[in-house]
């Protein structure tokens, strides 16, 4: 009970199943990248797996991001959070990587804070969508803005990698629809009575990735870099809106088949930054290693390598490993960069000299 006269309103229970869904997303995220740092996309399998996970599913979780961005208004605590959880971690896994990889090649440390090393991308893009995010929700047709700046901007051949501009771009179609979307539309995805056409489409997903597995090169779905030369300008174009579309049908059949209640998924997705921050830096060995068994290229290689990357998911998202690691993925160092809202510059007063008399 209160001593100071004021009830306080219970804090509402969390959600469990967008929690869920990136648990889900995150697992597929390390298993991606370890078929990528073992060279395994020779084999058939790998290839099929790597090619049909790259195609929805960081665009499920960028519109996951994208909704829960939606009360985003560049408050000092949001800001803090950024810093603490974004910025601050970008800086701290940007040296990591690179000295990594300078002991692993025998170079000397080059930092480069503007050039995001692997997987860091996703920190710079998810931290310019967020501060976008105010004006992004002033737009008329945010949608259809989003989609003519990711299908415009790979006409510039010097698009690429820096501040992660290249995705930022491109990917903003998938921010804006988790923007757009109301509580009232994923109640209805939630809701949905013929949830095995989520398992369905994902089904879809790795049969079209077996049969296109020549003709496809898997860079497609990075969405990271300019237009290639030798592609009219149309038949790009048209290749980009399909990618934004599957990416948009693989993100909704990843919703379909998540759990609703909790699950083993629910603390894998509360931790799900966590897990995007330590895996790589395990996995440099491996990504910097100048040979590996022959045995990896296989079908029987590739299911080992699931698993593996299933299981180092698991240990990363145990709360051991996060409260051991949480001074590295999430400094708490917020109020030491920003102002609280108390700290901040209060409001003259109006006067008469103002054009309006003050209250008597």
């Amino acid at each position: 009970m209160s001593t100071t006269g004021t009830t306080t309103r219970p804090r509402r229970p969390r959600d469990p199943y967008l929690d869920n869904a990136r648990g889900l997303l995150i697992a597929l995220v390390v298993v991606g990248h370890t078929i990528e740092c073992f060279e395994n996309t020779a084999d058939v399998l790998a290839s099929t797996l790597y090619t049909a996970i790259y195609s929805f599913h960081m665009a499920a979780f960028i519109m996951i991001s994208g909704y829960l961005s939606r009360s985003y208004r560049n408050e000092p605590r949001q800001v803090r959070r950024l810093l603490t959880a974004m910025v601050v971690p970008y800086v701290i896994f940007q040296v990591v990587h690179e000295a990594g990889k300078a002991l692993l090649l025998g170079q000397d440390v080059e930092l480069q804070l503007l050039l995001p090393a692997w997987t860091l991308w996703f920190l710079v893009a998810l931290l310019g969508w967020r501060l976008l995010t105010p004006v992004l929700r002033q737009l008329k047709h945010p949608l259809m803005f989003a989609v003519a700046i990711s299908v415009i901007a790979p006409l510039d051949p010097d698009l690429g990698s820096v501040l992660s501009l290249g995705r930022l771009a491109q990917m903003l179609p998938f921010f804006m629809l988790g923007l757009i979307a109301t509580p009232d539309m994923l109640e209805r995805v939630k809701a949905f009575r013929h949830r095995w056409l989520g398992g369905a489409v994902l089904l879809a997903v790795v049969v079209v990735a077996y049969l296109v597995d020549d003709r496809v090169p898997t860079s497609l779905f990075f969405l990271r870099s300019g237009y290639e030369d030798d592609t009219g300008i149309l038949l790009s174009m048209l290749l980009q809106v399909m990618v934004l579309l599957a990416g948009v049908a693989g993100s909704l059949a990843i919703l379909l088949v998540t759990p609703r209640g909790r699950s083993q998924l629910t603390a894998m997705g509360e931790r799900s930054l966590t897990v995007y921050l330590l895996h790589p830096v395990l996995l440099l060995p491996v990504r910097y290693a100048e040979e590996l068994p022959e045995w990896l290229v296989s079908w029987w290689g590739t299911l080992g390598l699931v698993a593996a990357a299933l299981l180092l998911t698991a240990i990363l998202a145990t709360g051991v490993v996060g409260r051991l690691t949480s001074w590295l993925t999430d400094p708490p160092i917020g109020d030491l960069l920003v102002r609280s809202e108390d700290d901040a510059p209060q409001k003259p007063r109006p006067t008469a000299a103002d054009g309006n008399p003050p209250r008597t």
